[in-house]
């Protein structure tokens, strides 16, 4: 199957032929010649599709379980000079209780966390910068406090560079373990974040990008040759994005508040138009919220309408997700309206992916309770529960222009979005939404001209199962 993407094709239209009876002979030799061919195009086909079948890996329907990893080590990074700094070890912590709270961590397979080597944080960072990081556990408060103010919203602690390499050696064990199906899933429950740090400098509290270097990992350890990246913290995650802007291999998607550019980072890297350079076009994508307030619907048609369509052309073989949850309603930073649920339902989408192949990795999340309860949901779709219900609404107008936007960018590139001839369906979707919002005195208006809901059951649904496999994502529960 095709997994670049693909230019804008012309609409296709049925030839037209002369009616003329002198012409029969020359359409019966057409016929055949078309015949012929498409014999040919189905043997061709077929002879992929064996292909394919003969390289699937028939151990994946052995794999089972959700790792989660966790170490209290992961909270000894404070800020030594702002004890209520919002990137705080209580973030974990809170997570840990809520998982203990609900009975998901004695569900989850404990792994062992480890410190990444050298050589494998030099896979995304340069050697000055890390032997840099190295040096900060011998400095005093001041030479920390001095050599933090140099960078972008960063503080260093002496235990930062240690507690930071274990984040980054703890996603890298979850991949080991579900390249090599000894797990299903995983969870790293670890901090410092990662998203926003770069090549030769620390940015947005991260030191080392976790997920950009579990990328690289994932490539040269066990030739993973396709590898997408979910970004939904409410932070755009520049770090990753410019670790493989032109690089094909990997797929970045971040959904992000953005403002037009004044929500921090205050990047223009960070809109639409911004979709990669070089070889790596197309391959980045990026949609920017222009307002607060976003909701589970407005998060849910992204996923469906942006994400998965490309994603599915794309065929990753990993998905590796920035798990930021500023974006659960409750966060002082991300001010947005998404539920924890709507994270458990984001999880299941993903988990239809390279054959489950998902990995979570915490980023930012700054209100306690709603951090935990968005990282609890989303172990809780890991582990193959069923998906908790969502309150029934509409996309907003800012969130279907920014789709809109975004999809018209990333047309001519995949070929999943190029859904009708002349262009994306996002903007008529966008003019009737829009219409709908300007009607006055109308009782329980239908935003997108829908007024009713035909629903189809038969119990004889819940027969369908997987015998060898319990923890399969597709549950007869799920029904419910």
């Amino acid at each position: 199957m095709d997994t670049k993407p693909s230019g804008a094709r012309p609409a296709r239209r049925s030839p037209r032929l002369p009616n003329s009876n002198s012409n029969a002979q020359g359409r019966s030799e057409e016929l055949k010649e078309a015949k012929r061919k498409g014999k040919m195009d189905r043997s061709k086909g077929e002879d992929e599709l064996v292909a394919q079948l003969k390289h699937l890996e028939v151990s994946r329907s052995l794999a089972s379980g959700t790792g989660l990893v966790h170490s209290e080590e992961f909270t000894r990074h404070n800020c030594l000079w702002d004890p209520s700094h919002p990137e705080c070890p209580d973030r974990v912590t809170a997570i840990m209780e809520e998982l203990e709270r609900r009975d998901l961590r004695p569900r989850c397979l404990a792994v062992e966390p480890r410190e990444a080597t050298e050589q494998e944080l030099l896979l995304v960072h340069k050697k000055d910068y890390v032997d840099l990081m190295r040096k900060t556990q011998t400095m005093s408060e001041k030479e920390l406090q001095t050599l933090s103010e140099n960078y972008d919203s960063v503080y260093i602690h002496p235990d930062s560079f240690r507690v930071a390499s274990l984040a980054v050696g703890s996603l890298l064990e979850l991949v080991d373990k579900v390249m090599t199906s000894e797990l299903r899933n995983g969870f790293s429950v670890s901090r410092p974040p990662g998203h926003h740090a770069q090549f030769d400098q620390a940015n947005g509290y991260s030191l080392f990008n976790n997920v950009a270097i579990a990328t690289r990992y994932a490539q040269r350890q066990h030739r993973v040759k396709r590898v997408l990246v979910v970004d939904w913290d409410v932070h755009h995650g520049q770090g990753i994005q410019y670790a493989f802007e032109e690089d094909p291999s990997v797929l970045y998607f971040s959904v992000h508040r953005y403002e037009k550019a004044g929500f921090w980072p205050h990047l223009q890297d960070s809109d639409s138009p911004v979709a990669g350079s070089g070889a790596g076009l197309g391959y980045t994508i990026n949609l920017p919220w222009n307002k607060t307030g976003m909701t589970d619907a407005d998060y849910i048609t992204a996923f469906q309408h942006l994400l998965l369509p490309v994603a599915y052309q794309f065929q990753p073989q990993l998905v590796l997700v920035a798990a930021g949850f500023d974006g659960v309603r409750g966060d002082p930073k991300g001010e947005m309206e998404a539920t924890p649920q709507c994270f458990s339902v984001l999880t299941r989408m993903l988990m239809g992916l390279a054959e489950g192949r998902v990995l979570l990795a915490l980023e930012g999340g700054y209100n306690l309770r709603s951090t935990a309860e968005g990282a609890a949901a989303c172990v809780s779709s890991l582990l193959g529960d069923p998906c908790p219900p969502l309150s029934s609404s509409s996309p907003s107008l800012s969130a279907l222009t920014s789709i809109s936007e975004t999809i018209s960018v990333h047309y001519p590139y995949w070929s999943r979005l190029q859904v009708l001839e002349g262009g994306p369906l996002a903007d008529d979707v966008v003019i009737r939404h829009k219409a709908n919002e300007e009607q006055v005195g109308e009782t329980n208006p239908s935003p997108l001209g829908v007024m009713t809901t035909g629903l189809a059951y038969d119990e004889r649904m819940m027969e369908h199962l997987n015998l060898w496999d319990s923890h399969h994502p597709e549950q007869p529960s799920g029904i419910f």
